[in-house]
């Protein structure tokens, strides 16, 4: 009896020192039990495989020394991990959206009994953000998966980095939400309150944590161990099944929250100027003193900084999403899945995990002002929300009363 690793090919066996990769199935080697074969009947293959050869001597049927028996034999084997440009781009990006969205997490915590729902969504989208970073960390890719319910499970879920998939879903809904609750807080600010509670708010992440995850569930119907080759799969049932899966995920996952928060912000745009103009139209000589005047400009900027935000969520993730969509479609080959400009693009787009506080940092001075008080030795009471307005929902004077007036 000989454990050996295999190259099969026909009318000869050639042995290798190799690790196994594949299992071989039953209609193809014989039994998984032992059986016996010719070698003009083994199909040839591009791959490793362990089998079991017990060739001390030929069939008592006298076929000759041209058979041997194969057993096939499957187990975990793993792979070294080979740190190409596009793994240790991930693994910077990883680090960098760990750390900077876990300090967007520590700030707002600390402001906690003050938060408003800008604070809670901005909070959630560092949340989702955090854990797509975490999820991004390169991990050993096994050679080998064996055909039972943890291989199953193992493809299914890491193999297709399922959780940072869903994480992902959950960051951009969760931005999407953002630019509708600055819609409502800027242009309904009497009904604001009302309108998005805290219940809500927390229903709402809530959700987009559940439809993440029902997107992305898909996984499980197309990802599974291939019996022939013992390697995590992933391919749908036909090129149809392929093609409407695009054509629903690509405007689920990044047209439809692309354009909503960019129409969102439009609106609020719109809605802060005719603020801004009623004021200036009352003839207000002390404008930029006025209490309601900085309530406004303090909007501006938040205003601002998501709009940022958004922007840079189309840039990273559009490439990406449009390229896949037309691999769906069937407009891009079959080599062009996991290239170097596959990989590029999909670093492109993890690259938005890490982007959102280093937007904050730059672009709004309470969020400097609050990590430079987080490493301050005096750490003093906070006393205000960072993305929210304290008099939210009570303004001096509203679009909706306005309008009305003009």
């Amino acid at each position: 009896m000989l454990w050996k690793t295999i190259h099969i090919e026909p009318y000869g066996v050639t042995v290798f020192d190799k690790e196994a990769t594949t299992q071989t199935p039953e209609d193809d080697l014989g039994s998984s039990h032992g059986g016996w074969t010719t070698p003009s009947k083994v199909k040839s293959v591009a791959s490793l495989r362990t089998v079991f050869l017990d060739s001390v001597s030929p069939p008592a049927d006298g076929f000759g020394s041209d058979y041997f028996t194969v057993r096939t034999f499957s187990s975990w084997s793993w792979q070294h991990t080979v740190w190409s440009w596009w793994l240790i781009l991930q693994m910077i990006i990883a680090l960098l959206g760990i750390v900077g969205n876990s300090l967007v997490i520590i700030v707002l915590f600390t402001r906690r009994e003050l938060s408003r729902s800008t604070d809670i969504f901005i909070c959630a989208l560092a949340a989702a953000d955090l854990l797509a970073s975490v999820f991004m960390i390169p991990h050993p890719v096994p050679l080998t998966v064996p055909s039972s319910f943890l291989g199953e499970l193992y493809c299914k879920v890491v193999y297709n980095s399922m959780f940072r998939w869903v994480s992902f879903d959950a960051s951009i809904f969760t931005l999407t939400a953002i630019a509708i609750e600055r819609y409502i807080a800027v242009a309904y600010p009497f009904h604001f309150k009302y309108l998005v509670t805290r219940k809500r708010v927390v229903f709402v992440i809530v959700a987009n944590w559940i439809v993440g995850f029902l997107i992305t569930s898909f996984e499980f119907k197309v990802a599974k161990v291939d019996n022939f080759t013992n390697h995590c799969t992933s391919a749908f049932s036909s090129k149809s099944v392929q093609m409407l899966t695009g054509i629903i995920l690509f405007p689920v996952v990044f047209v439809i929250p692309a354009l909503l928060s960019l129409t969102m912000q439009a609106m609020t745009a719109r809605a802060l100027h005719r603020q801004s103009m009623l004021f200036r139209k009352e003839g207000n000589q002390e404008f930029a003193s006025n209490p309601s005047a900085r309530h406004l400009a303090a909007r501006k900027r938040v205003l601002k900084m998501l709009f940022i935000v958004v922007l840079v969520f189309i840039v990273c993730w559009a490439p990406s999403q449009c390229a896949y969509f037309f691999y769906n479609l069937g407009l891009l080959p079959d080599s062009y899945l996991y290239s170097p400009l596959d990989n590029g693009l999909v670093v492109l787009s993890f690259l938005n995990s890490c982007a959102n506080p280093i937007i904050y940092t730059v672009r709004y001075p309470e969020f400097r002002a609050a990590i430079r008080k987080l490493f301050s030795a005096k750490k003093g009471k906070n006393r205000a929300p960072l993305f929210s307005e304290r008099t939210e929902g009570k303004p001096v004077k509203s679009v909706e009363s306005g309008c009305n007036d003009a």
